[in-house]
């Protein structure tokens, strides 16, 4: 009798066990301890022997009760979190949609993306790690939907975001880049993962159609890039990465700008790239100065992301 008691609960522990393995990683935990309330916070942590810092909004309309998806908006190089949180447009995208956002800050206002920038790419940062552990801890502290983790950035930032998709598909859904390539040839996610461009015709920093240096890919000097891979040959890429078939559904927007994506893909994830006709580098709306006056971009971008991009 007691042998087959112990049969019978190795056979639960097993099934429970099973459970776990393929339903609980989709799904999310309600926060024990230490829980987020609505509101704004300046959080730190520590990753690979340095501090980091990332500021945190959760919406009013935030309870615990159901998960929530999760954003994380990275800055571009020399910019900082609170300009990124200010300018990008995700702030007000958060309110409006119920996610929680993130806006993490780099080393020395860089990110070691692929082929950029500065002091991060130079002494290769482990940003990787550090966005995995701010990610991780976020699930800890308030009621996050597994299933809907994504990350957007813009020029670095979208590099960093870029990285993201090839190096942390088990935990990322989709990503947005703004401004930045994919610049890799050495990709390998771990599953199909959504990756969708952002980038302007006009764009001087990172020139829409690549730079000079290619192959190989990426060229640096001293974290500066100065060799990028074109945005339709960052396309074509992750075309081939995820697998998806030659049917490319094409989309006019406002002012000759346009939206291409292969919606056949491994894992049902979509590709994209959204051209802005004449559109320089910063592509938000919200920005100022610098030669930009606000009407950087016939989209508002936060928003498309989030009804074509994140819209999973």
């Amino acid at each position: 009798m007691i042998l087959l008691n112990m049969r019978r609960l190795r056979a639960l522990l097993l099934l429970i066990g099973a459970s776990l393995a393929f339903g609980g990683s989709a799904r999310a935990a309600t926060c024990a301890s230490n829980c987020l309330a609505p509101g704004d916070y300046n959080l730190s942590m520590f990753s690979g022997g340095l501090l980091r810092t990332y500021l945190v909004h959760v919406p009013q309309s935030y309870d615990g009760t159901r998960p929530v998806s999760l954003l994380v908006d990275l800055h571009g190089f020399s910019s900082n979190a609170n300009e990124e949180r200010r300018v990008s447009g995700h702030l007000a995208q958060s309110d409006r949609r119920g996610f929680i956002a993130v806006w993490p800050q780099g080393v020395l206002l860089s990110w070691n993306g692929y082929g950029c920038c500065f002091v991060s790419n130079l002494v290769q940062v482990d940003d990787v790690t550090f966005l995995r552990s701010l990610i991780g801890g976020m699930k800890l502290r308030a009621n996050i939907d597994a299933s809907r983790v994504f990350v957007t950035g813009i020029s670095n930032g979208g590099s960093m975001a870029q990285r993201m998709a090839c190096e942390a598909a088990d935990i990322v859904r989709a990503v947005a880049s703004v401004s930045f390539p994919l610049n890799s040839n050495q990709c390998h996610p771990s599953r199909p993962i959504g990756v969708t461009e952002i980038a302007g015709t006009a764009d001087t920093t990172i020139p829409y159609d690549g730079g000079e240096g290619i192959p190989p890919l990426p060229t640096t000097t001293l974290g500066i890039p100065f060799g990028v891979q074109g945005a339709r040959q960052s396309l074509a890429a992750w075309k081939g990465i995820n697998g998806c078939n030659d049917a490319l559904t094409r989309v006019q927007l406002p002012e000759g700008s346009r939206a291409e994506t292969y919606e056949s893909c491994d894992g049902g994830v979509r590709v994209g790239l959204v051209t802005i006709a004449n559109g320089k580098h910063v592509l938000y709306n919200g920005y100022t100065g610098l030669g930009y006056d606000g009407n950087n971009a016939p989209i508002d971008v936060a928003d498309y992301i989030w009804e074509h991009v994140f819209d999973l």
